[in-house]
């Protein structure tokens, strides 16, 4: 039995080689017409090619010149985050390519979004687990397109831009410490202001009680005792905190209030309020020199190309040889693979009908 069923595997071998090598034509054919049909899909679809630009948090030295004031600070992940954020804006990316039309293939037809959609890819905006962030931008385009220069244009641009908003985010912070300032300053002049116009009512009234008195100059309350034996003076304001006022004799008092009401704003001064105005003047001259361009700590040390002033570039993007897709190699061989594959099938199935039909016949 065993042996019976063996020949009836060979048998049924036999036969299938036999159908295959009768019906090769269908096979070389499907081949042939499957090759075909590649070279015309090869022929009309425009090959897409990828470049990608990587990069990673950039120096705390960059952003030294930012970060010599207090009340303000740029670090590393701020512009990172803030690069990252722009470039994958659509508005951004939508202005980059309107100002720049011509370095764009774009057929007939489509949108900037879905333009933006199917080229542009954006990963690492958000740290890893560990930590680490590394930004990636990957650009596909069609042939006749410079890609690398695109993807590289769009990153610089961007960079420009956001180098441009950290430098305004630190002239509005110098700005807001001015305003801070001035107001500190106001307010401790008003105190001093108030302080000396407080010490001008002490003295209207210290002059109103010695001119009642009698008491033209200085004197103590032991001497006015004796120039005043028939009066009867008890000083119950005296407490250790120094003799009233009103025994300065009202010419000596009048003579400072007249001196006081000459100079009463000038010279509002004191230790507090110099270094306000120090201060001041620091942040008056900084903010001269960021409207003139000429604050030369922010660009010290700091990078001419625009990308690496904002992050450290890994690898900028650059031209590509081989397409992406269609991959030519690739295609042919899963058409000689799946035109050879409907060949057999082919083969296999006229084989059946015609054993049906054979069977059918002799029934």
């Amino acid at each position: 039995m065993e042996y019976a069923r063996h020949d009836d595997d060979e048998i049924d071998l036999s036969q299938l080689l036999n159908h295959l090598i009768d019906g090769w034509y269908w096979i070389v054919g499907c081949v042939v017409a499957a090759l075909v049909l590649a070279g015309a899909y090869l022929a009309m679809t425009t090959p897409q090619y990828e470049t990608s630009f990587r990069a990673t948090p950039a120096a705390s030295s960059n952003f030294a010149g930012m970060n010599l004031l207090p009340g303000f600070s740029v670090s590393p992940q701020d512009a990172y985050t803030t690069l990252g954020n722009r470039l994958s804006s659509f508005q951004n990316f939508q202005d980059y390519v309107r100002s720049h039309r011509e370095a764009f293939v774009i057929p007939e037809g489509a949108s900037l979004g879905s333009l933006f959609t199917n080229r542009l890819d954006i990963t690492g905006l958000t740290s890893e687990v560990n930590g680490s962030s590394e930004l990636s931008l990957t650009y596909r385009y069609p042939e006749g397109e410079s890609g690398h220069r695109i993807l590289n244009g769009y990153v610089n641009a961007t960079a420009e831009q956001v180098w441009a908003e950290l430098k305004n985010r630190f002239a509005r912070a110098n700005q807001a410490k001015i305003a801070a300032l001035n107001t500190r300053l106001q307010v401790g002049e008003d105190k001093l202001l108030a302080e000396r116009e407080h010490r001008l009512f002490a003295l209207d009234n210290a002059i109103s009680t010695a001119r009642a008195l009698g008491i033209e100059a200085p004197t103590t309350p032991q001497e006015f005792g004796q120039l005043n034996p028939n009066k009867e003076v008890i000083y119950t304001s005296l407490s250790g905190d120094g003799l009233p006022l009103y025994f300065m004799g009202y010419k000596t008092l009048e003579a400072e209030r007249e001196t006081l009401k000459g100079k009463l704003h000038d010279g509002l001064s004191n230790g507090t309020l110099r270094n306000i105005r120090e201060e001041l003047e620091q942040r008056h001259q900084i903010a001269d020199m960021l409207q003139n361009d000429s604050f030369y700590p922010l660009e010290e040390g700091v990078s001419e190309h625009p990308d690496e002033r904002v992050v450290s570039v890994i690898e900028r993007a650059y031209p590509q040889d081989e397409p992406v897709k269609p991959r030519p190699a690739l295609v042919l061989a899963l058409a000689v693979i799946l035109g050879g594959m409907l060949g057999v099938f082919l083969v296999f199935m006229k084989a059946g009908l015609g054993a049906v039909l054979r069977q059918r016949r002799q029934a």
